[in-house]
């Protein structure tokens, strides 16, 4: 049975949902932001459920986070009719959006269209002889197998997306932890230590570099 991840903090709407939906899928609800994060990357669902309004996380910082390890459909349940708000929902990563109050027999047409989409082919970036895979989490570089952290890879994938582009150390936080920069400089100086120890090798180039006083890129 395909998965379902329901992330929604509405008890009443969470047992309807489940009613609706357990006949026909394999279904987990969590009702905070924080923990749907976690049963995203654990659950693997082949489609997500996501409230905007939640406890902890909001779910505009639950869809950003769970695209930084995940392509899978989410579809936004909201009670705003904000097109604006729609349009940068959908440009953070969501792939439809229902408005609260709404038919079930509509969401799960919902939901099939999104199980029917043809599966997308990881996408692969390479900067010189580092390889970096977003569907299996595979980094190599020159033949070697590099084992990297959840935020160690986000960092080495914004990086890599975007060869030679100078980012600020608050860009890279605020990017990669969905937080603001303030107090959080020896965090980041941390992962970015271990990330540049991970992927130096002796005898290669080194290609993350310090820009001083602006912040860092990637170059060769």
């Amino acid at each position: 049975m395909k998965k379902v991840l329901i992330i929604e903090d509405n008890q009443s709407l969470d047992d309807l949902l489940m009613a609706a939906l357990q006949p026909h899928y394999d279904v987990q609800y969590v009702r905070d932001g924080a923990a749907g994060i976690n049963t995203a990357r654990n659950f693997a669902p082949d489609v997500v459920l996501l409230d905007l309004m939640l406890p902890i996380l909001s779910g505009d910082s639950v869809l950003k986070t769970i695209r930084q390890f995940s392509m899978v459909p989410i579809i936004v349940l909201t009670a705003v009719q904000d097109k604006e708000r729609t349009v940068k929902l959908l440009q953070s990563g969501a792939n439809d959006y229902v408005t609260k109050p709404f038919d079930l027999d509509e969401l799960r047409a919902r939901i099939e269209v999104q199980l029917r989409q043809p599966e997308v082919s990881p996408v692969i970036h390479t900067f010189a002889d580092i390889s970096l895979n977003t569907d299996t989490y595979e980094v190599t570089r020159a033949n070697h197998n590099i084992t990297l952290s959840g935020k160690e890879f986000a960092i080495l994938k914004l990086l890599i997306a975007h060869p030679h582009q100078v980012f600020s150390k608050s860009d890279i936080y605020e990017t990669i932890w969905n937080e603001p920069y303030i107090g959080a400089e020896n965090t980041l100086a941390v992962h970015l230590s271990n990330l540049r120890k991970k992927i130096n090798f002796a005898e290669l180039p080194e290609y993350i570099e310090t820009v001083w006083g602006i912040g860092i890129r990637l170059s060769n």
